[in-house]
């Protein structure tokens, strides 16, 4: 009887383990669910994006000197020019490029009367081009700027690298803001105004996280 009562009893003492074994497997695959999580929501602070946009380091907008009729216009937008190259005419007066350039924009046509200081056309330097951005004072300690800071440009369906960074605290009120210059150099298609999202890796110190 002995014999057989502990024979009745070892099944259920060999399942043991076993359920012990599945609520170790569930426990750990809740740790491990519960790490991911984790994970997840550390990922998502390990950025910070801002709306930013672009603009040239060197651009001008030429103007007409004399009053008289514009009896040449020789380039369009988006034309490349060289230094000294001849544009436009105005009143027997010559309109040159400043230095080598893109024509960005036409604002007059042949045929009309310009006053002195009439806008004729505007060029600018696609060599030196610059993403701006702009921060709260409070929050720039967040950022890691030793990480190169990536920036999105939603017009060429391009993702570039800054190559240098430049900040312009302005104001000393914490709720003012930091002006960030992100040096891009030349983008090819990349025009003044258009508009780029920067996105910045966040400081390691726990102490300035959000």
């Amino acid at each position: 009887m002995t014999f057989c009562a502990a024979a009745a009893l070892s099944p259920l003492l060999s399942l043991m383990p076993l359920d012990a074994l599945a609520a170790s497997k569930a426990s750990t695959a809740s740790a491990a669910s519960a790490t991911n999580s984790s994970a997840a929501a550390q990922e998502t602070t390990e950025t910070r994006i801002s709306d930013a946009y672009a603009e040239a380091l060197r651009q001008r907008t030429l103007r007409s000197s004399v009053a008289g009729e514009i009896t040449e216009m020789l380039v369009k937008a988006g034309d490349r020019v060289k230094a000294g190259q001849l544009l436009a005419r105005v009143g027997g007066s010559d309109i040159t490029a400043p230095y080598d350039a893109i024509v960005s924009a036409i604002m007059a046509k042949v045929g009309e009367v310009a006053m002195p200081g009439r806008h004729i056309l505007t060029v600018f330097d696609p060599t030196r081009m610059r993403v701006v951005a702009s921060v709260p004072r409070s929050r720039l300690r967040e950022l890691n700027l030793d990480e190169p800071v990536q920036v999105d440009i939603a017009a060429l369906n391009q993702r570039v690298k800054a190559h240098k960074v430049i900040v312009i605290s302005q104001g000393d009120k914490p709720m003012q803001t930091a002006k960030l210059y992100l040096e891009l150099g030349e983008v090819a298609g990349l025009q003044p105004g258009q508009q780029a999202r920067a996105t910045f890796a966040l400081s390691s110190w726990p102490s300035l996280r959000p």
